[in-house]
């Protein structure tokens, strides 16, 4: 089984996140964008280019734009730029893709394919396989579970297990039971044993993916920690997602 990860926008505290993946001899691709993203302090050039020296640098746009909301003559703009521009500042070729928001479709794709790209990352959740290098899917984001996040728009206030109730029946379809959903860290253990017992023509991969910043917010470092410990002591192939296609 392959086991990858990947950390959007390029926030300063992506470093203490790849020290944290040095530790448990894990990889990351970074999608960076070189525009400021909730009011926090990125990384400069500098340190991206430092960065780079271990882990994958990946591009985001110049502007976290939509790209399925802006015209293809932007989207194009923004895809191309943003490839010339982490190129600039690693000095190496720059093979991977992430969609701002996770929005995408077939016009914004081919974009991303005329551009030079190897792949691109979405959002698409709880997957353990890849069918098309330019919609790559992830399996968790590490983010607050069961309860919903404090500030998030998508839950109403009342609502404070709607992220396990939105999720629970495609979850237990997977194999997760229902004493694995009462934490994250129970979340993650489970889906990482589904994934590894899983049997498939394709390669198995479990791709973890987040915000550090987020990390941060909800306290969630032991989580993270622990389940790299986990994972470390399983001895699966830890890539870069460049290196899953």
């Amino acid at each position: 089984m392959i086991f990858t990860t990947s950390w959007d926008d390029g926030y300063k505290l992506d470093i203490r996140l790849a020290d944290l993946l040095n530790c448990y001899e894990c990889k990351g691709t970074f999608y960076v964008c070189p525009q400021q993203q909730h009011a926090k302090v990125m990384m400069t050039t500098n340190e991206i280019a430092k960065l780079h020296a271990q882990h994958e640098i990946g591009a985001h746009t110049m502007h976290h734009s939509k790209l399925t909301e802006v015209s293809i003559k932007d989207a194009k703009t923004e895809i191309i730029e943003s490839k010339a521009w982490v190129e600039k500042v690693t000095g190496a070729p720059c093979m991977m893709f992430c969609y701002p928001y996770g929005f995408y479709n077939d016009e914004v794709k081919q974009l991303v394919y005329n551009a030079g790209f190897k792949g691109a990352r979405t959002t698409e959740r709880q997957k353990m396989a890849i069918s098309d290098p330019f919609a790559i899917p992830t399996t968790l984001q590490i983010t607050p579970f069961p309860k919903r996040k404090t500030w998030s728009k998508w839950w109403h206030l009342l609502d404070n297990n709607g992220p396990k109730r939105a999720r629970k029946k495609e979850l237990m379809t997977l194999g997760v039971k229902e004493v694995d959903m009462k934490d994250w860290l129970s979340l993650a253990k489970a889906l990482f044993d589904i994934a590894k017992t899983k049997q498939q023509d394709t390669p198995v991969q479990f791709h973890l993916w987040g915000h550090s910043h987020e990390i941060e917010r909800y306290d969630m470092w032991e989580d993270l920690e622990a389940f790299l410990a986990y994972v470390q002591k399983s001895h699966v192939r830890c890539v870069v997602n460049s290196d899953v296609l």
